[in-house]
């Protein structure tokens, strides 16, 4: 039997038609495959070569809606996230009935919480009906949510979702220690709804004496930022005042029987780091904590001690703001208002006429002090003649030149050098005997010899005042180098000395030492000039100096006027 021509040329056309198209689908099928291994390489660029074209429906083409989703898996490990996004809704759109669509929804969910899209992230969530899945889902929330830094964001999602428990959770431990008193009481009003138990588990510090003391020492020291740069280089103010707490704590164990056991912890201004470290139960364990330094960080750290009664020293701020309203929180420096105050005491038991004559610079800090100091000096009885602002150098040469005949000193806080040349000179061409307050920036500028200024009576606010000819001194100075072979900086002796005193006042006072450090006598320090915590979280002592007979000499010590 013949075959017809037209009935050859039909098996052979459709036969072809079928091997092409088992083709096309081998095809397709080894793109599919090599885009995942790309995937699993981490080469996310390079796989999105493969699924492109696969992104196309046809009969040979059965992998379209998982080349969407695995190109968007991609596209968001390689923080694509606008068009991750944008191929997870062409999926939803083109294949509506895929039968992984939950998978889809849920990795949508993903992409939108790295967006920080929060309100579409939780309504994807929502969508979920799969119990592995929607138990995934909780844990993708808790951990974008958990990383969110401003409390505010939170707030307004607890507020669209009151019954949300892990919300509420979250945003319980992110305002527990806030510094807004709306914030902790929000808190604690979500605590007690939700039951949570934060309230009844935080422990308030009980008054007790110890035979071994914790210590936690809070500072930048920028640790993970060494090991990710490899710079070799950390902190040297975090690590110089650590140095000086170890060798203060070496000195109370061995030669004060005050055993002192010292923890450090990594935290620069992050609130949210420091947040976490307090909500450990073992960081409440702690008898005292010594700073952080910086930002944020800082008033998470006085919150903390205010609600739990542990003390809190900052080492290095001046801002007695940040204290503010905490009993148990403490600045080791003296504050701006308590060096005027110092400042203006000198005056008036030093210095006659008690009257005075005030200019200061462009810094806060300098306005800060000017005020502070004009209300001091007032207050004790003195009488400020002009209070100006160093608008032009030649200012406070024509101010003291009008008022000299009754002045009975110049208070003077401007940085500016200029400014200080020309007071300084005009006061030498007068041959004056006012007296100057200054504060001790006024050291370092070099067009002033200490000649001068020990002629014009010229005193300096110095706070960081050390006599590093005394023995203790000398004696720091010695063992740092032996351990550290290094010259120890201002922050290491601050360190050290800080540590001795506190130390000494736990050994003395025990965990809850604020009656005591309130009615404490100024004393002089290992170190620095002194300490006086007398009814305040700021140390009162301030020290003046100034030149005498070619040496540079403390002008108020402790016990004198």
């Amino acid at each position: 039997m013949k075959t017809s021509p037209v009935l050859s040329l039909f098996f052979l056309a459709f036969f072809t038609c079928q091997l092409l198209a088992a083709q096309t689908l081998a095809d397709n099928r080894r793109r599919y495959e090599s885009g995942k291994e790309l995937v699993r390489q981490g080469k996310y660029d390079l796989s999105q070569e493969m699924f492109r074209p696969l992104m196309q429906a046809g009969p040979e083409n059965p992998f379209a809606a998982y080349a969407h989703y695995l190109s968007a898996y991609a596209l968001l490990k390689a923080k694509k996230t606008d068009e991750a996004k944008l191929t997870l809704e062409q999926l939803q759109q083109k294949h509506p009935g895929w039968p992984e669509k939950e998978q889809a929804d849920y990795l949508l969910a993903n992409v939108l919480f790295e967006k920080k899209d929060y309100e579409n992230a939780l309504a994807a969530t929502a969508k979920l009906r799969d119990e592995t899945l929607r138990k995934n889902a909780e844990g993708l929330k808790k951990y974008y949510l958990r990383k969110e830094p401003n409390p505010g964001t939170l707030k307004k999602l607890q507020q669209a979702h009151p019954g949300d428990r892990l919300i509420a959770q979250l945003l319980t431990d992110k305002l527990w220690f806030a510094i807004n008193a709306d914030d902790v009481a929000l808190a604690k009003r979500l605590d007690a709804q939700f039951n949570f138990g934060k309230a009844a588990s935080l422990p308030v510090k009980k008054a007790e004496t110890k035979s071994v003391y914790n210590v936690a020492v809070v500072m930048p020291f920028g640790y993970e930022k060494l090991v990710a740069e490899k710079t070799g280089r950390s902190s040297p103010i975090a690590v110089d005042l650590y140095n000086g707490i170890r060798l203060a704590q070496e000195k109370l164990g061995k030669e004060e029987n005050v055993q002192i056991n010292v923890a450090t912890y990594d935290v620069g201004a992050d609130a949210e780091k420091m947040t976490a470290l307090v909500n450990r139960p073992g960081f409440q364990s702690n008898d005292l904590v010594i700073g952080p330094i910086n930002g944020a960080a800082m008033r998470v750290a006085v919150s903390f001690s205010n609600q739990t009664g542990i003390p809190q020293i900052n080492p290095i701020t001046t801002n007695s703001q940040i204290v503010q309203g905490n009993p148990a929180a403490y600045l080791y420096q003296a504050s701006v208002e308590s060096q005027a105050a110092g400042a203006a005491q000198f005056a008036l038991n030093h210095f006659t006429p008690k009257t005075a004559v005030v200019f200061y610079g462009n810094t806060s800090k300098d306005s800060l002090l000017a005020h502070e100091y004009r209300k001091k000096f007032t207050g004790g009885g003195g009488k400020v003649l002009a209070f100006r602002k160093t608008v032009t150098a030649a200012l406070a040469p024509q101010t003291v030149a009008a008022l000299a005949g009754g002045l009975g000193h110049i208070f003077i806080t401007s940085p500016n050098q200029n400014v200080a040349i020309n007071l300084v000179s005009f006061l030498e061409k007068t041959a004056s005997e006012i007296p100057i307050i200054t504060q001790a920036n006024w050291l370092s500028f070099p067009m002033l010899n200490y000649d001068q200024l020990e002629r014009l009576n010229v005193h300096f606010i110095y706070p960081e005042y050390i006599d590093y000819r005394s023995e203790t001194a000398i004696g720091f100075k010695k063992a740092y180098i032996e351990k550290h072979n290094l010259i120890p900086s201002l922050y290491a002796y601050q360190g050290y000395d800080m540590m001795l005193f506190f130390g000494r006042l736990l050994k003395e006072s025990g965990t809850d030492f604020k009656d005591a450090l309130k009615s404490k006598p100024a004393a002089q320090g290992d170190i620095f000039a002194g300490h006086d915590f007398r009814q305040s979280q700021t140390n009162q002592y301030v020290p003046i100096t100034k030149f005498e007979k070619g040496d540079f000499v403390l002008a108020n010590p402790v016990g004198g006027k």
